[in-house]
């Protein structure tokens, strides 16, 4: 898609690093969660479990996606709309809602 803009070659790249920090910062998060699920709660638990669990979380990723080749990820970005389109209707149904609330005055 990017090929038939000016300076393909740059935005290519920028898409391509975008698209990682996307990635990245998805998998951080993932890992702060279930490293927080793990130590009951608590928000400072200690560092190793924490890497533990976001190496363990990349390193399943990545023989899912070796595993199964492009159908693997196929089947992750449809999985990942799946998941993703009931979140969508909450957050237009909260849309509709804080219009209401603020038209009330």
């Amino acid at each position: 898609m990017l090929e038939n803009l000016p300076f393909n070659e740059v935005t290519t790249g920028l898409g391509i690093l975008l698209v990682m920090v996307f990635f990245v910062t998805s998998s951080d998060s993932g890992s702060l969660v279930i490293d927080s699920i793990t130590a009951g709660g608590k928000l400072d638990a200690p560092t190793p479990q924490r890497i533990f669990w976001a190496v363990l979380q990349g390193g399943i990723a990545g023989a899912l996606l070796f595993g199964g080749g492009k159908e693997a990820l196929s089947a992750l970005q449809a999985g990942a709309i799946a998941t993703g389109l009931p979140f969508t209707l909450i957050l237009l149904l909260m849309c509709v809602s804080l219009y209401r609330g603020l038209a009330e005055n």
